[in-house]
């Protein structure tokens, strides 16, 4: 264990990749039994008054705030108030899917393990003011696929997002308890059964049992507390024009305090690393007891296997086999978001990493920061893998066409006897259109290198053999269109 120092060559490394990538500021802390080891900020919280990014900056965290839904949920559940195996219809008796016989079957641990079935899905950003998916030509948009336009209307209340998912069409990628596949919309009831079962708004309810006893006091759900915070990043927002791409400032944040509750709280590095402690300690921040040791364990247990070698718990990614020790981790990426939370609790590590442009380094950074810590090269692979081989004739069976409700669209192809992966997403968002080698890992499961850091992919079939979705980014994407109907 690297105590003291730092090293450079990670130092180096970060402002390698943020001059590469044109982030305008990052910034890290990470700690050792509970003691600072790392503060190192680059760049800037606002490029044009070039003010400096700290660990006291606020910035959003995106998906990292499921962990805090979760937490919540076992406080219920410590309560008496709730079970994590208490069917979701219990407390929301208006939700419902195609499928009435698996909806009664949804479980609340179904939505906190991303195991229900529902596929990714474009609902909440009706619930989401100044969303990325704002500025998509409405050509592009997703949700016209899924959900007619008399029906798409801006949300307000958890009756009016269960009413829209119940008239969205979709087919349910599995039974419950089936397959792993992310869904930001269950999470979002999640905090309607939060506070149907509380009595308080999920932001209430997080913020006086969670974010105040963690001594989290620049943390805040409400973007109308920020102008009265010191120290708040301005976000950033990347548009490519004509070829040529641009890093702007963006004054708009999204707006999505209903669906708070899969990716909208605020909050700081210092902050985050008191909260980060209760996974380290079993429960404490200081003297104070946010969740007993039995849920802590709960949390950090691998339930699901979400993609090669990886798991994942309540709100939170489970690595059992990290040298020795256990990874736990989250990321998160919304419009002006990049977020990174790692702990390895045996070994009493624990690190936050946030940027201030969606698509920034704070994975690679995460885990190249541990990697200096214990002593590794930074180059370590994320994955140990034997080698695997696929007959030419089956790399064939995986081409086509993959769409999500969420705007996700890839392309898989043949060429030159190996599979290639082309991620269109980025086009309807005004990026540039991304290129993957994928190398076999294992049956049906490939990876490839996305910037720098591995990537896994896997493919999903059917009873009859075919090949039916894609597992990529956590998500079960279907398949949409074979290789004659795909174009590059």
């Amino acid at each position: 264990m690297r105590q003291q120092g730092w090293s450079v060559e990670w130092e180096e490394l970060v402002a390698k990749e943020m001059k590469e990538g044109r982030v305008p500021g990052f910034v890290m802390g990470v700690n050792l039994n509970g003691q600072s080891l790392l503060r190192k900020s680059f760049g800037y919280r606002d490029r044009e008054k070039e003010l400096e990014i700290t660990p006291d900056t606020v910035m959003g965290l995106a998906s990292v705030t499921k962990s805090f839904t979760c937490m919540a949920i076992m406080q219920l559940q410590e309560a008496k108030k709730l079970s994590v195996h208490d069917p979701v219809i219990k407390y929301l008796p208006e939700f419902r899917t195609s499928d009435r016989q698996k909806t009664e079957q949804m479980t609340i641990h179904h939505f906190m393990t991303h195991t229900t079935g529902i596929p990714p899905l474009p609902i909440d950003h009706l619930a989401i003011r100044n969303s990325m998916f704002d500025d998509m030509p409405d050509e592009d948009n997703p949700i016209h696929r899924y959900l007619k336009k008399e029906y798409q209307k801006p949300i307000s209340t958890f009756e009016e997002l269960m009413e829209a998912l119940a008239l969205t069409e979709y087919e349910l990628v599995g039974s419950p308890g089936q397959l792993f596949s992310y869904s930001n919309d269950c999470y979002s009831l999640l905090g309607a059964v939060i506070a149907r079962v509380s009595g308080k708004s999920y932001d209430v309810y997080v913020k006086e049992h969670i974010l105040e006893p963690a001594d989290m006091p620049s943390s805040t759900f409400l973007l109308s507390d920020l102008p009265h915070l010191p120290d708040v990043t301005t976000i950033y927002h990347l548009k490519e024009n004509n070829g040529v791409s641009d890093i702007y400032p963006d004054p708009l944040w999204e707006d999505g305090l209903l669906v708070a509750a899969s990716g909208y709280l605020n909050s700081t590095v210092r902050d985050m690393l008191n909260y980060a402690e209760i996974f380290r300690t079993g429960g404490w921040v200081g003297k104070e007891r946010i969740l007993s040791e039995e849920s802590v364990k709960q949390m950090i247990y691998p339930h699901v296997q979400n993609s090669y070698g990886r798991y994942y718990g309540y709100g939170l990614s489970i690595q059992p086999d990290y040298y020795g020790g256990t990874l736990i981790k989250h990321g998160g990426a919304i419009k002006g978001v990049a977020a990174n939370l790692a702990i390895v609790p045996e070994r009493g590590i624990t690190s936050m990493a946030l940027a201030n442009l969606t698509g920034s380094l704070v994975e690679k950074a995460t885990l190249t920061a541990l990697h200096a810590v214990e002593g590794r090269p930074l180059n370590t692979p994320q994955y140990q893998f034997e080698t695997y081989s696929v007959p030419l004739s089956q790399l064939g069976e995986y081409a086509g066409r993959y769409a999500s409700g969420e705007g996700m669209d890839i392309i898989v192809y043949v060429v030159e006897g190996v599979l290639m992966m082309i991620d269109k997403t980025l086009d309807a968002f005004g990026g540039k259109q991304l290129n993957y080698l994928l190398r076999p890992i294992g049956e049906h499961q490939f990876i490839t290198d996305r910037e720098g850091s591995e990537l896994t992919v896997g493919f999903v079939t059917g009873e009859d053999g075919s090949v039916k979705a894609m597992s990529l980014y956590y998500r079960i994407i279907p398949r949409v269109a074979d290789t004659e109907d795909s174009r590059i």
